[in-house]
Formats: structure tokens, C-alpha cells, sequence
């Protein structure tokens, strides 16, 4: 079969969807039921994955334009155009868009809706951002041959919110890459002396600064923590600035001085694992989540976590990490301080956590989703 799969987040430095959409390109261009992957980017086609970009010095200024009145609209509408044109030619293909709102196709078509966070949280979200999702989500569920979800929960919500009925929904967990797995602190030495890291002396947090993500409930649960652990596992907030984080940066401003808060900024593919392995442990307080691959990389990795009770991360970390509520501050203080200081817990956590990511591979999310183009073909 012949696939098109929007790949515009590949233009730019991945987070999340982007790191979803090269898992899943890398993966049809393997499958032995895919003859050809076409990628369509901002205007235009093309045939190959393009290399990753680790250069995100104009991306904030490029989101922001887009979330601007006009702007936003306008771009979609000029690349709906580019899309419907230009995707007439190269034979008929399956169209997959990994990034939730359909293009304007009149082939088979299949759309990953990874949360609904915009109806959830609206005011953690940039305005324009809801708006577009407001319009347009509805009508992809409409129009699509099939849905995709990365979780049960989400799918659920799809569902009973929508009322898309159930057969038109598929859940496929994402999957965790092999380089994310135990390691000596010996192996993490040269990336941990790049950052200015002790192994096994930090508490770690992977996520874009955006309210959505509680990192300031984290920073208040852990700025309650007994003075003698906060200085023996200083909170590392890894991942690039978001939006709405001003809030955040105020109250980190204090620890950042005294050294209990460390901010990496974005750290790239290569260095991430390194930072997971050498953590003493990862939390993820985060509100609503659609699936929550950061704790699954946790796990992957040997690191003891504590993460949500709600959303989809019960869904991933299983019984293995340690849930909390995500409004309780004082839960996720005990939490934390169980997560650095119960061997007991910890130990179990560490034996456990690569067994339990070992059943979630990007093979078997590629495979099911080429089962998923299979189904919407006929």
C-alpha cells in the first residue's frame, strides 16, 4: 500500500507529536505491507525522512506568529490548498495525519487524536489554538475513515464526548526506543559533566513549561521536601519553554539561586537517556496527559517515578510507578519523598519499571497502525 503522512513537525526541533511522527515514518519505510511513504511538509512533498533539527533558536518566534489571529487560519487554509492539489498526483494512497486535524483528501484517511486537553484545560492552551481544534476537530471526526488514540482513556473520552462510535476508534500505545535502558553511572559520566549533574544526586522532570504539565505544583511540592533532601536531589526541569510559563519561572527564580532548581533547557535525543538513567528519580504531576511517553522512557530506564493518577498515565506506568493526585500538594510531597528515599519501593521500581516498558515497542505501534490503514483501504 501507498502512504501519506503529514510530517510538517519533522521541519522543525521535536517534542512530543514530532518525536510520534519520525518513530512512525522510520517504521513504514521498514513495513513490509508499505510500498511508499510520501511526506508532505509545510507546502510541499517529499520522499525521505528529513534529519532532525537540534537548532530551535527561531522556534518560539514561529509558534507565536501561528497562534496568532488570522495567521493560524490563513496558514492551514494555504496548506489545505497545497495539500488537496498536490496530493492528486503519486497514485492512490492511505493519508494518515499524525497531528490531529485532517487536510482537505478525498482518498482513505486516518487521523491520532493524542488527548483533549484543549476541552479539559482551555486556559492552559494558547486561544487560537482551542479555537482551531474547536472548528476543526469535530469535522475530522466526521470525515475520517478511522481514529487513532494512544491510550484507552483517550479513546474512551472520543467516544462518550463525541459520540463516534466505537468500532471507528483504535487505541495503540506508543513505544519506547532501545536506547533508553539501564546504565552505569560510569556510561553517563561525560553527558552528566556537560550539564553539571552528579549521578544519582538529581530528582528529574522531562516536559515542555507549560502549565498543563503542573511543573509549578512540582516546585511547590518540592519545595516542602526536608531541607537535607532537597540539597542531597536537586529538581532538574529538562525541556524547552512552552507557553503561559511566566508563573513558573517566578517561582523557580528562588531555588534556581540556591541551586535546587537546575534548568537544562531542551536536551537532545543523544543526551536524554543518559539524564534519565543517572536520575534518582522522575516525576510527572502532570494534569491530563494522552498518553505520557516521558514515563515510560523513566521506566525504560530503570528510574524509580511517580507521576498522575488521572488520564492515561495509570495506563502506562501500571503498578509500578508511585500515583499521586496532581491538585494535592502535600500527597506529591510524600510522594517525592517516598520516590528518593524508600528503598524498598525503589528497588522494586528499578527491577520492574524495564520489564514493564519492554512491552511497549514502536514495532508493534507501527504494525497496528498499517493494520489500521488495512482496515479504512477496503
Amino acid at each position: 500500500m501507498n502512504v501519506i503522512l503529514d510530517a510538517v513537525l519533522l521541519r522543525r526541533r521535536l517534542t512530543g507529536i514530532g518525536h510520534y511522527i519520525r518513530r512512525l515514518a522510520e517504521g513504514l519505510e521498514r513495513h513490509p505491507d508499505v510500498s511508499r511513504v510520501r511526506y508532505f511538509f509545510t507546502f510541499r512533498f517529499g520522499s525521505s525522512i528529513p534529519a532532525a533539527r537540534t537548532d530551535g533558536k527561531w522556534e518560539p518566534m514561529r509558534n507565536s506568529a501561528r497562534e496568532l489571529p488570522f495567521v493560524g487560519p490563513l496558514y492551514g487554509a494555504a496548506r489545505g490548498i497545497c495539500f488537496r492539489a498536490l496530493s492528486a498526483w503519486g497514485g492512490a494512497a492511505v493519508y494518515h495525519e499524525p497531528n490531529y486535524l485532517l487536510l482537505p483528501y478525498s482518498g482513505p484517511t486516518v487521523a491520532t487524536i493524542h488527548d483533549l486537553s484543549y476541552l479539559h484545560y482551555p486556559q492552559y492552551h494558547p486561544i487560537e489554538r482551542v479555537r482551531r481544534l474547536e472548528r476543526g476537530l469535530p469535522r475530522t471526526m466526521a470525515r475520517a475513515g478511522h481514529l487513532v488514540t494512544d491510550s484507552e482513556f483517550v479513546r474512551s473520552e472520543i467516544v462518550s464526548r463525541f459520540g463516534v462510535a466505537p468500532g471507528r476508534v483504535t487505541a495503540i500505545p506508543l513505544g519506547v526506543e532501545p536506547n533508553f535502558h539501564p546504565r552505569t553511572m560510569e556510561e553517563c559520566g561525560a553527558v552528566l559533566r556537560r550539564y553539571g549533574l552528579e549521578g544519582g544526586r538529581y530528582l528529574l522532570s522531562v516536559s515542555a513549561l507549560e502549565p498543563r504539565k503542573n511543573l509549578e505544583g512540582l516546585v511547590d511540592a518540592y519545595s516542602r521536601l526536608p531541607s537535607e533532601i532537597r540539597k542531597r536531589f536537586p529538581l532538574v526541569l529538562t525541556g524547552p519553554k512552552g507557553w503561559l510559563s511566566e508563573s513558573l519561572e517566578e517561582r523557580v527564580a528562588p531555588l534556581a539561586r540556591s541551586g535546587e532548581v537546575i534548568q537544562t533547557g531542551f536536551v537532545s535525543a543523544e543526551d536524554l537517556p543518559f539524564l534519565y538513567s543517572a536520575s534518582a528519580g522522575f516525576a510527572s504531576p502532570s494534569f491530563y496527559e494522552g498518553f505520557g511517553l516521558p514515563v515510560l522512557e523513566a521506566m525504560a530506564s530503570g528510574t524509580p517515578v511517580m507521576t498522575s493518577d488521572r488520564g492515561s498515565l495509570p495506563e502506562v506506568a501500571g503498578d509500578v510507578g508511585l500515583l499521586v493526585d496532581p491538585e494535592d500538594v502535600p500527597a506529591m510531597t510524600a510522594g517525592l519523598e517516598r520516590l528518593l528515599t524508600d528503598e524498598t519501593f525503589r528497588e522494586r521500581a528499578r527491577r520492574e519499571g524495564p520489564r514493564r516498558a519492554a512491552g511497549f515497542t514502536w514495532e508493534k505501534c507501527v504494525d497496528r497502525t498499517v493494520g489500521v490503514y488495512r482496515r479504512v483501504m477496503k
